[in-house]
Order: C-alpha cells, then sequence, then structure tokens
C-alpha cells in the first residue's frame, strides 16, 4: 500500500517592503541605528557607548540586505527593514543579542547591498589576500547565518567592499608598506579561500593593515 503524506506546500508570502532613504551607521562596539534623513537633520550628537565611535555610515534605502562579518568566521544577514527606525539620542541596536550570534562573538564589519554587486578583499595577518565576488554570500532562502564566510587558517586583519577594482595600501609591523591594484589578485568564488601570498613577511612579523589608497 503506497501512502502519501499529504503535505501542504507553504508559498512565502512576498512582503512589499516600504522603501524609502534612511542613514546606516554601524560602531566598533556592535552597534547599528537606521534613521530616517529627516530625523538626522533635527539631531544633535550620535550617543554612543564610552570609547565606542561609529566605524561606518552609509546613505541607502529601508529595502536593501545588511551582511554582518564576524570574528569568528560568520556572516549574519538581515534586512534593513528588520530594525526599527530609531534616532541618534539612542544607542540603537546590539547586532549581536538582535540576530543571535554565538557566545563571545563580535561582527566586525557591515556590508550593504541590493544587488549583491561587487567585491570583497580579506586581508590576512600572514600575508595573503583573498578577493571574493559578493555574490557568494547569496543565498536563495532566507538563511540568516552563513558559516566559513571567509578563511579561518590566519588571523583576519581587515577586509574592504568595493564595486570596482582600485588600490590599496597594506602595512606590516616590520614598517613595510605595499601598494597593490585589486586587479592583479584573482576573484575566487569559494568563500573561504585562502587567498595568494602578495606580502613576504620577515620572520616574526605580520600584516595588520589594509586601507584603500588615496592619493595625495
Amino acid at each position: 500500500i503506497i501512502i502519501y503524506d499529504d503535505v501542504a506546500r507553504y508559498e512565502e508570502e512576498t512582503v512589499e517592503i516600504p522603501d524609502y532613504p534612511v542613514n546606516l551607521f554601524f560602531t566598533k562596539e556592535g552597534y547599528f541605528k537606521k534613521i530616517t534623513p529627516q530625523s538626522l537633520r533635527m539631531s544633535g550628537e550620535q550617543k554612543l557607548k564610552d570609547g565606542d565611535e561609529i566605524i561606518q555610515e552609509l546613505e541607502f534605502t529601508n529595502n536593501c540586505d545588511l551582511l554582518f562579518f564576524t570574528d569568528k568566521c560568520q556572516v549574519y544577514k538581515a534586512k534593513a527593514d528588520d530594525f526599527a527606525q530609531t534616532k541618534a539620542s539612542v544607542l540603537g541596536d546590539y547586532v549581536a543579542a538582535k540576530l543571535g550570534f554565538d557566545e563571545g562573538e563580535n561582527a566586525v564589519k557591515m556590508v550593504v547591498t541590493k544587488d549583491y554587486k561587487g567585491m570583497l578583499l580579506f586581508a590576512f595577518e600572514n600575508g595573503k589576500l583573498a578577493k571574493v565576488p559578493l555574490e557568494a554570500y547569496q543565498t536563495k532562502t532566507n538563511r540568516k547565518k552563513l558559516t566559513g564566510a571567509y578563511s579561518d587558517k590566519s588571523p583576519l586583519v581587515g577586509m574592504v567592499f568595493f564595486t570596482e577594482d582600485k588600490e590599496f595600501l597594506l602595512k606590516a609591523s616590520s614598517g613595510r608598506m605595499l601598494l597593490i591594484h585589486s586587479g592583479a589578485i584573482n576573484l575566487k568564488t569559494t568563500r573561504s579561500t585562502q587567498g595568494v601570498a602578495v606580502m613576504k613577511l620577515k620572520k616574526g612579523h605580520r600584516l595588520f593593515e589594509i586601507s584603500e589608497y588615496v592619493e595625495g
């Protein structure tokens, strides 16, 4: 006898997300604020915890994806719409609590996108750089957490999001500096790629900073 399970197939309802301009703020301590331009114009100083600072400030619209990369090689995804509008005079949402991070996990970078175009450049202490397309983090389902967001073979020094290849400045603890064009680095589609060695390091030294190179 064949018994068929009558499983109801639930179509995920497409909810129309209201789209309007927003200013997005992310702090070193992992706090996030979504403030409308009108509210921002009327407000005073940004309220922050003692010792905290804003490390990212972006103008976007409410219907965008937020990707929070953590120090545990994971990325947590949310919609800007998941966060309530707030004011400069409040601390905002603590991302780790809001998105259910693992114990002791901290957000180190926020990437904001609507179309998953662009690239990420990961810099590691061992002098390697990994260039990964942002679309490698696009998921068809509503998965909120991706493991293996980047390689864990060497500590992460920094990560940069960009849409067009450009020059970056690398600094090593030995005092050595290197200017590199990201176009010289092959794009890898595997998120956890170890990347390519771009800086030879003296024994006992490490790469400690990556920044976008600005002339002048």
